[in-house]
């Protein structure tokens, strides 16, 4: 329960970081940790792939920068009537502001053409990679808690369900109001999807898994979300996107099962 029950109203995040004497990390500075520690435990993951901790390196290396350039990019034309007349902007990926459906397949896109470039099988180091990816995953979430970034609908008492999963959270504006905390629902939905990929790592396809659990967590949570205006068959684009990604984990375990069949 994210309220206090004492109060009757949500918790004031901020209040309790105060309490705790503990400075919450900004967006970027989460994303920066997420991303070390993914590629720490890929790279231990990656000796049961059959791969050195180094090809796993480089294999974050470059989804990193795949996941940052495209996922940018993409963000960056959904908003294209601010950054038409802020071109320079646009390059400013660490002052925040990605397209999670599209650094996914930036991150898949860049591992894909180191493998090209290796003449390497890419499923190995997709698996291999897939741990960290859901920890990268995780510690997005948190860092969009304070950054306001997937905010969720803002709620009232009456709305007991949705109330008793609220906070005093901000939007991109930093306007504070009890709010859906889809931030920590998401950040612990990664925990899961983590939990299930180091399960299965083993026996499993753990990358088609962590894609398939990921865009279809993301296509629920976002039905809870506050930032988003439905455009298609009352969905939101990013849920489109979540859904094309249901369907791209569903051919790449196809593929998988096809490739070791033969």
């Amino acid at each position: 329960m994210l309220y206090s029950e004492h109060q009757g109203s949500p918790t004031d995040i901020g209040a309790m970081s105060r309490f705790l004497h503990v400075p919450l990390p900004d967006y970027q500075g989460l994303l920066a940790l997420g991303l070390v520690l993914g590629t720490v435990l890929s790279a231990l993951q990656s000796r049961r792939r059959g791969l050195s901790p180094l090809a796993a390196v480089d294999g974050a290396l470059a989804g990193a920068v795949g996941g940052l350039l495209i996922g940018r990019a993409i963000y960056a034309a959904a908003h294209w009537s601010y950054f038409h007349d802020h071109l320079g902007e646009a390059l400013m990926v660490w002052r925040g502001g990605l397209s999670a459906p599209g650094a996914v397949v930036g991150g898949a896109v860049g591992v894909l053409a180191l493998c090209r470039l290796r003449r390497a099988d890419p499923r190995p180091l997709l698996d291999a990679l897939a741990p960290g990816a859901a920890l990268v995953v995780i510690f997005g979430w948190l860092g969009c808690l304070g950054a306001g970034c997937g905010c969720g609908l803002t709620v009232r008492p009456d709305q007991r369900l949705l109330w008793a999963l609220s906070a005093e959270l901000p939007d991109l504006y930093g306007l504070c109001v009890p709010r859906v905390a889809v931030q920590v629902l998401g950040a612990g939905w990664g925990g899961a999807v983590l939990a299930t990929v180091l399960l299965v790592e083993r026996r499993g396809r753990p990358f088609p898994l962590w894609l398939l659990l990921h865009a279809g967590g993301g296509f629920g949570l976002a039905f809870l979300r506050g930032d988003l205006v439905p455009l298609v068959a009352g969905l939101a684009p990013v849920q489109v996107a979540d859904l094309a990604l249901v369907g791209l984990a569903l051919f790449a375990f196809l593929w998988w099962c096809r490739k070791e069949a033969q």
